[in-house]
């Protein structure tokens, strides 16, 4: 039976941390899938980036950190935000998630790399699904001193080139200049 690995993200903008969790998975996994959530949101100050920027610069990363070939260990998905983000314990969001690896990848089993609070992300999947899932928790604290997403998009508004090169693949850094416009011109959450 194969072993899969999954890696859900919103991926606004991806940077190192992500790497480094999608590098784990494919050392101890046959296959990864990478999900790239809230597919359907844009244009705030939490989700900036649309899902095609987000895609072409997660490829991009990728190509950049594991070579042209990585499709043949790695597949990317899209997917959807159900949430209105104050919902941080919805089971039928965890169903989702599950549904969609298992028709993705086909497999009732597989691990989980997350670098988010264990507790909230555990609560998100209904007892009988946990049997299944092999959650793997990784501290961004120890590895990265803390980097988000959210660093990486202050970081590109305030032109902190060094933050970039250090914490980001170099696709964020060639493409600043639009991300930076596109982040600035987002709107606060209402």
């Amino acid at each position: 039976m194969k072993k899969v690995g999954i890696f859900l993200s919103r991926m606004q903008p991806i940077h190192n941390a992500h790497l480094w969790l999608i590098e784990n998975a494919l050392k101890e996994n046959d296959k990864v899938l990478i999900m790239i959530g809230s597919a359907n949101k844009k244009g705030t100050d939490r989700n900036p980036l649309d899902i095609t920027i987000r895609r072409k610069i997660v490829e991009e990363a990728l190509i950049e950190k594991f070579g042209k070939n990585y499709e043949e260990k790695i597949k990317i998905m899209e997917l959807p935000d159900w949430s209105t983000e104050k919902n941080t314990t919805d089971t039928e969001w965890g169903r989702l998630v599950y549904y969609n690896v298992v028709s993705n990848m086909d497999v009732k089993k597989f691990s989980y790399y997350c670098s988010e609070e264990p507790k909230l992300i555990k609560g998100w999947f209904d007892e009988y699904l946990k049997e299944r899932i092999d959650f793997r928790f990784f501290s961004r604290d120890n590895q990265f001193n803390g980097l988000s997403a959210t660093k990486i998009r202050e970081a590109l508004k305030e032109d902190n080139i060094d933050y970039i090169k250090e914490y980001c693949p170099k696709c964020i850094y060639k493409n600043r200049k639009i991300l930076k416009d596109i982040i600035k011109s987002a709107k606060p959450l209402a």
